[in-house]
């Protein structure tokens, strides 16, 4: 493939919000090709995120081949009113032109415009392939995060020491768990620490920020001293699961992108030398089944027995992140994610 000169509206303004990082930019950087973020300068490709204004540039005519990049699962099962509000909010704000609609409406609409388009999991997939029949599928790339092996000798006065890592708005998948933190608290110095942003906007990623802390109202009491907010970054998320035994991934049943939420958190984890619990996402029953981990959740019983397991047996610690790394370099080494962007490209030139 020649070097391109790729034309994209990136999630974040400096093209630095993980969905950017992670995926096109990475690819972009490795194989050599340029990123423009100024579309008025000639680009071979354009790449829309999932925050571009997807009527405007999907409708313009003679325009370069289209590829849309959704990492989320925005074609899935919703609520009509909350489609409804989603895709108003959008039109009303400024983000997204045309009448307000649906925002399954909007993206469906630019799926069947586009030459391409590329999600994160086969379970997305299925849902875009009735409007773009050329629909790939690549998660994120890993590798600002080491390898590394599971700490066998955590250094912590506390037994278990959970870690959660995520963005702020998926946190209240945490009060799942309040009861069986409840229930482990009476007869071991459990502890949690999340690592996250400290404020997160509650409506369309950009308006009305809160603190984070506001999320779990409950367990910071349950836990008390033993509850830690940590600010993200990546030096951040290393240290914190040198400190921890366990990672934990509870998914609020009441969102309703996380069924169809891809399994990116599930994989860097287990990278970074965690043995990792997980409520059953599509994605992450599938990935668990297919490393014959036993990590997924269903209710607080389940989570407290799980918990538990782990805390006892270093072993089974060792056995989750053996399988988990070896699944990663089976399926999700850089190679075979960089062989994929280039293969996508491929189908629109």
């Amino acid at each position: 493939m020649s070097k391109l000169k790729i034309g994209y509206v990136p999630n974040s303004p400096d093209a630095g919000h993980p969905a950017d990082r992670r995926r096109l930019v990475y690819w972009a950087k490795n194989r050599g090709h340029e990123v423009i973020f100024d579309l008025s300068q000639k680009h071979d490709v354009l790449v829309l995120s999932g925050r571009a204004d997807l009527t405007r540039w999907s409708e313009i005519e003679n325009r370069s081949p289209l590829i849309l990049d959704l990492v989320d699962g925005y074609l899935g099962k919703e609520h009509l009113w909350r489609d409804w509000l989603r895709g108003t909010g959008k039109v009303i704000t400024g983000h997204n032109s045309g009448t307000p609609r649906p925002y399954r409406k909007i993206v469906s609409e630019a799926c069947q415009l586009a030459q391409a388009v590329v999600c994160e999991t086969v379970e997305q997939r299925e849902t875009i392939l009735p409007f773009c029949m050329n629909t790939h599928t690549i998660l994120d790339f890993h590798e600002e995060f080491p390898m590394l092996p599971l700490n066998r000798e955590v250094q912590t006065e506390n037994f278990p020491a959970i870690m959660w890592e995520g963005l702020p708005f998926t946190a209240k998948g945490l009060l799942l768990l309040k009861n069986s933190f409840s229930e482990i608290a009476k007869s071991h110095p459990i502890s949690l620490e999340m690592v996250t942003d400290l404020q997160y906007p509650l409506f369309l990623g950009t308006y009305f920020y809160q603190s984070t802390e506001k999320i779990l109202p409950t367990i910071p009491k349950i836990l008390g001293d033993n509850f830690k907010l940590t600010k993200w970054n990546l030096e951040a998320v290393v240290e914190a699961a040198k400190r921890s035994h366990i990672t934990v991934l509870p998914l609020d049943p009441s969102g309703t992108l996380n069924p169809l939420k891809a399994e990116n958190r599930l994989l860097m984890m287990w990278r970074i030398g965690l043995p990792t619990l997980a409520s059953p996402s599509l994605a992450y029953q599938r990935v668990m089944r297919d490393t014959k981990v036993d990590g997924i959740c269903s209710d607080s019983n389940e989570w407290q027995m799980k918990i538990t397991e782990l805390m006892e047996s270093v072993e089974l610690r060792q056995e989750s992140v053996d399988k988990g790394q070896q699944y990663i370099r089976d399926t999700h080494s850089k190679e075979i994610v960089l062989a994929a962007w280039d293969r996508l490209f491929e189908s629109v030139l």
